[in-house]
C-alpha cells in the first residue's frame, strides 16, 4: 500500500510541475529545490536510523525494512523534485516584443522523448511561415521564440500555429497541421504524444522571410 501511495504522490508532483511550466512561471523553482534538499536530508536520517537498528535487529527485521523503504521513497521524491526544478528554471521568459511556443513530447507509454526536431509554423492561405526550429531536451521539453515580424501580414494580428516533429533521420513523427491553433496567444503550450503509426508526409509551402 505504501508503494502505491508514493507513486500517486510522485505523479502529483509531476502534474504540478507541468502546470507551472504551462503558466510560464519560474518562480516555483526555488521551492522545488528546497523541497528536494529537505527530502535528501530526510533520506540520510532514515538510512542512518536503519543502519543503527540493523546491527541489533538484523537487516530483515520489519522496522529496518520499513526505514529502508521510507528512505528509498524520500530519495525518489528528491530526484523528481530536482528534475522538475530544472525544467521550470529552463522555461523561457518572453519580452514585450517576443512570442513563444513551448511544450513536451511523449511516446505512447508516457515517457518523454529527447533529441527530436520540432518546427513551428504559422499557417497561411498560400505560404506557411516557419516561426521556429528547435529540439527536445533530455526531459522531452522544447521551446521556440519568435517575433511579430515573423508572421504579421495585412489583416493578421495573431498567428495560426501548428507544429511538426521529426526524428534525427528527418522522418515525420507528428504534425498538427490539420488541427491548427487559430489566433494563438503570445505563449502557447503543446503537449504531444507520439503514435506508433507512421505519420503521412506533409507537403508544406513555406517562405523564408528576410530579417527586418
Amino acid at each position: 500500500m505504501a508503494t502505491n501511495e508514493t507513486e500517486i504522490q510522485l505523479d502529483d508532483v509531476k502534474t504540478l510541475a507541468d502546470q507551472l511550466m504551462r503558466n510560464a512561471s519560474g518562480a516555483a523553482a526555488p521551492a522545488f529545490q528546497q523541497l528536494a534538499q529537505w527530502r535528501k536530508n530526510r533520506a540520510v536520517q532514515l538510512e542512518a536510523a536503519a543502519d543503527r537498528l540493523k546491527t541489533t535487529l538484523g537487516e530483515d527485521h520489519p522496522r529496518v525494512m520499513a526505514l529502508n523503504r521510507a528512505a528509498a521513497s524520500a530519495n525518489a521524491f528528491r530526484q523528481v523534485l530536482t528534475v522538475e526544478a530544472v525544467r521550470i528554471t529552463r522555461r523561457p521568459t518572453i519580452e514585450a516584443n517576443e512570442w513563444l511556443v513551448f511544450g513536451r513530447v511523449f511516446d505512447e507509454q508516457g515517457n518523454p522523448v529527447p533529441g527530436l526536431r520540432v518546427r513551428v509554423f504559422d499557417r497561411d492561405r498560400k505560404y506557411d511561415d516557419l516561426l521556429g526550429d528547435t529540439a527536445t531536451d533530455e526531459y522531452g521539453d522544447f521551446a521556440a521564440k519568435y517575433h511579430e515580424r515573423d508572421f504579421a501580414e495585412v489583416g493578421e494580428a495573431q498567428p495560426d500555429l501548428y507544429v511538426m516533429v521529426e526524428d534525427a533521420a528527418g522522418i515525420l513523427l507528428y504534425s498538427s497541421r490539420d488541427k491548427v491553433r487559430y489566433e494563438a496567444g503570445r505563449a502557447e503550450y503543446f503537449e504531444i504524444v507520439l503514435s506508433e503509426k507512421p505519420t503521412p508526409p506533409v507537403a508544406v509551402k513555406k517562405r523564408t522571410r528576410t530579417a527586418k
